[in-house]
């Protein structure tokens, strides 16, 4: 099995440092461009199955590229979700992370007011994975998400511990990593 991750083309939101959480952003201007210019990087990949969140700027990032192919499989999972931030969602970058560094609490343990840890996102992609490890053995994945799910996705994959979720490199908007398992 060939895994892609691919952390979804720059949102409005984050144009705007703004954390979109679960909202339902679209891609900027540079975004759009960002999800044309991955084209001939997917056709390289040609991956056979797509996974993406629910929400839109994760099919917009791909969908120049599903636009040149016959019938492409994409299944929308809402197990790749992008983390939940509760009351934190719409806030400035990094305010959540900022609040548990003031208040000695751990960033990856910690949920905040109505929303998720990183944990939880964490334990959700384990069963993800799982899932896709007994029905696409053979495959090319695709999976077009977010920071939080690919990142823990990944820590899941190599066999990390979530603990250091911190100490890896955060994919960029509009970033493809192949990951060996």
């Amino acid at each position: 099995m060939e895994i892609y991750l691919l952390r979804h083309a720059e949102s409005k939101s984050n144009e705007a440092n703004s954390a979109d959480s679960q909202i339902d952003a679209g891609l900027s201007s540079r975004g759009l461009e960002n999800a044309q210019r991955l084209v001939s990087d997917l056709r390289e990949v040609q991956p056979d199955i797509f996974y993406i969140s629910p929400l839109k700027r994760t099919y917009k990032t791909i969908e120049p590229y599903l636009g040149t192919l016959e019938n492409p499989m994409v299944i929308r999972s809402a197990m790749l979700l992008e983390r939940d931030l509760g009351d934190f969602t719409g806030t400035p970058m990094g305010a959540f992370q900022k609040y548990c560094d003031e208040n000695n609490l751990s960033r990856v343990t910690m949920r905040p007011p109505n929303g998720e840890s990183l944990f939880d996102v964490y334990k959700k992609v384990q069963k993800f994975w799982e899932e896709i490890k007994q029905k696409y053995s053979g495959e090319t994945i695709l999976i077009c998400g977010h920071k939080n799910n690919l990142m823990c996705l990944q820590i899941v994959i190599e066999d990390k511990n979530i603990m250091d979720y911190y100490s890896f490199d955060a994919s960029e908007t509009g970033e493809l990593r192949h990951i060996s398992e």
